[in-house]
């Protein structure tokens, strides 16, 4: 008898190490393997990016994984695809980009190291575009999550055509009426041109039973395209009588600046993408009143390359990943009142604290097929439009 039950217990024990070594280290009991990955930014000085690494800090304490940082450039692609194989030679499973630019090359040195790459902050809409069969169907490239809507999503016209309306509402005793625009050039932000369309045709569509129509002056070419370069001075000479300045581009590091030097701040509202540090101090019914709208991206929205990344490196996989690669709205946190930036101020993106974040690190390491194996590729997806100002609100 007692032979008999010793040899069950050899083979109870054998059958545990047999499971052992077939779930290994990427079993879906959140036994995340070590991994190191690269994040290439764009820029890496202000709130923005301290406030990116603290919650990539967090999320890399739940799932086992260490971040090391390097700087882009938007102009050089050579020095570029140098950062990108410096991150190899210091030995990362993963990189995030964050920047579209040569992209195919920067692929085939992952390929070559078997170092999975995705996307963050862009849409990598030149790839998408031009080289869809080397970017998006190439197996080291996972997907990308733009930096706010993308593809079929885009509606930023719209949404600035909306936010002028509310202002008026709100401001019945002194609409604005006659706007201005300002973009970037179109080789660098072609969607901005549609912004810009779907502007102007909001606006013709409500001026047809408008008691008050709306003027927009058109894009002049010599002014309103900003090279990367702060608004020229002479831009309100152009655009005499204007009382808002809607800015498809970043308007709080390339257009306030100006309307400051100029004296223009306290008469003229801007309506814009981006945030600089400080600029609530002067938004809505604060200080001068000059923003009006001001629109994000959740630093949450990081999850999605880190989820893919992740469930990579562990050599596990979602039922329902796409064959290719895919590019993700963010759907954008568009504040254009006083109760959107109370809301605003007291998120991750402005706080940085771990506490404001919409999904914890504990919550993003559920939405891995490693911890989680009822995990899915759509459930991740659909985070991202959970991201917006009613949802910072509650």
């Amino acid at each position: 008898m007692k032979n008999m039950l010793k040899k069950i217990l050899v083979l109870v024990l054998a059958l545990t190490l047999a499971l052992t070594a077939l779930v290994g280290t990427a079993s879906a009991d959140g036994n995340f393997k070590p991994a190191t990955i690269g994040v290439a930014l764009y820029f890496d000085t202000g709130y923005y990016p301290e406030n990116v690494k603290s919650y990539l800090s967090a999320l890399g304490e739940a799932m086992n994984v260490k971040f090391v940082y390097t700087v882009l450039t938007q102009t050089d692609e050579s020095a570029n695809l140098t950062k990108i194989q410096e991150l190899i030679g210091s030995g990362v499973d993963g990189i995030i980009l964050t920047l579209d630019m040569g992209t195919q090359a920067i692929l085939n040195e992952c390929r070559d190291a078997d170092v999975y790459v995705a996307g963050f902050l862009c849409d990598f809409n030149t790839s998408y575009t031009t080289n869809y069969d080397a970017v998006f169907k190439n197996e080291y490239f996972l997907g990308t999550v733009s930096d706010g809507p993308c593809g079929d999503d885009l509606r930023a016209g719209y949404d600035y055509f909306d936010s002028l309306m509310e202002y008026n509402e709100r401001h019945p005793e002194a609409p604005i009426t006659h706007v201005s625009m300002t973009t970037f050039p179109a080789w660098a932000f072609p969607v901005q041109q549609l912004f810009v369309q779907q502007f102007t045709e909001k606006v013709e569509a409500y001026n047809q039973t408008a008691a008050t129509p709306i003027t927009v002056d058109p894009l002049d070419e010599a002014t309103d395209v900003l090279m990367f370069q702060p608004l020229d001075s002479t831009y309100f000479s152009k655009h005499p009588g204007i009382d808002a300045i809607m800015s498809f581009c970043d308007g709080s590091t390339f257009v306030y600046p100006t309307m400051v030097s100029a004296g223009m701040e306290k008469t003229i509202k801007l309506f814009s993408a981006g945030y600089g540090e400080g600029d609530s101090a002067n938004f809505g019914s604060r200080g001068t009143g000059t923003f009006q709208q001001q629109t994000v991206s959740a630093i949450e929205a990081v999850a999605y390359p880190i989820v893919l990344l992740v469930n990579k490196i562990n050599g596990v996989e979602f039922p329902d990943m796409p064959e290719n690669a895919e590019r993700v709205s963010c759907f954008s946190i568009i504040i254009n009142s006083d109760e959107d930036m109370v809301a605003f101020e007291h998120c991750l993106y402005l706080t940085g604290k771990l506490e404001d974040a919409l999904y914890s690190a504990e919550d993003v390491a559920n939405m891995t097929a490693v911890a989680n194996p009822d995990a899915t590729y759509a459930g991740l997806v659909s985070i991202m439009d959970k991201m917006t100002v009613e949802y910072i609100s509650k």
